[in-house]
């Protein structure tokens, strides 16, 4: 408080002699006394601050990993998060950047989102959304997964639970959202036949190829545009219309489906037949 009052004084004796006139004046006295006030006040805060932050109390040694979602993460080595977490972190309580190291978690594997708040005095909490794969993107060469938003991403394909279980996708760069809309499109039109997509393929001549849940591979055409999108759609809905005839004739021994023709189709049977 006597630094305050010291430089107090000091500014109003500054005033005095280059402003006198001004003292005749109550009202601009006041707004100057104010704002020199709120001046004194602030460098006091900031100095304290600047004391605070000094001390080793606030030096950061405590993270902690939490789920976004509330579900279990399975593929988030604590440990291993956690240490290249602190050493990521530059700074204390007061004056470490949390937007960077929010930045350096979503870098980090299976890491789809992350929040990240301080904890009092000297913790920080992280939040993780955990990637959900849903598909194998790519050819054997350089694999990556997919999550069940359609977002690819890049992680150890042996830590997944189930591969097997992996939808099969591929497409040009760039393409993995308009093959991620279709598979639900696929599924929908497949459903009275029980069938799902196990793979997706969109090729660089924008031609798609799926195959089924129920064995049958289906080329359903090039789509470059709605036009293309609504003759694929009608190609489908005369398939269904007249499987019935072809399961009496061919049975369960139809291998693939090629959509590619105006009026009709082709079909493929096994070599045995």
């Amino acid at each position: 408080m006597k630094f305050i009052k010291a430089f107090f004084s000091m500014i109003q004796g500054v005033f005095v002699t280059a402003l006198g006139p001004v003292w005749n004046h109550p009202l601009i006295l006041r707004t100057i006394a104010n704002f020199l006030f709120l001046i004194a006040l602030l460098v006091t805060l900031f100095w304290v601050l600047f004391w605070l932050g000094q001390k080793p109390v606030f030096t950061l040694n405590h993270l902690t990993v939490e789920s976004m979602t509330g579900q279990e993460l399975k593929h988030i080595h604590l440990p291993v998060i956690k240490a290249k977490g602190l050493q990521s972190v530059q700074g204390n309580f007061f004056t470490i950047r949390l937007d960077h190291i929010r930045q350096t978690f979503e870098t980090m594997p299976w890491v789809r989102k992350a929040s990240v708040r301080r904890e009092w005095p000297n913790g920080i909490v992280v939040a993780i959304e955990e990637h959900q794969a849903m598909g194998i993107w790519g050819g054997s060469d350089n694999p990556r997964l997919m999550n069940t938003y359609g977002e690819v991403f890049t992680a150890n394909l042996a830590e997944v639970e189930n591969p097997s279980a992996l939808l099969k996708l591929s497409g040009p760069e760039g393409s993995n959202l308009d093959v991620y809309r279709k598979i639900n499109k696929v599924n929908d039109w497949f459903k009275p036949w029980d069938a799902h997509v196990l793979a997706l393929d969109l090729s660089s001549r924008y031609a798609w190829r799926v195959k089924l849940s129920n064995g049958i591979t289906i080329d359903l055409g090039r789509e470059l545009d709605e036009r293309d999108s609504k003759q694929i759609q009608l190609s489908v809905e005369r398939l269904l219309q007249t499987w019935p005839q072809v399961e009496q004739k061919w049975g369960q021994r139809v291998d693939s489906v090629d959509l590619r023709y105006a009026n009709g189709y082709a079909i493929q049977v096994g070599k045995k037949l």
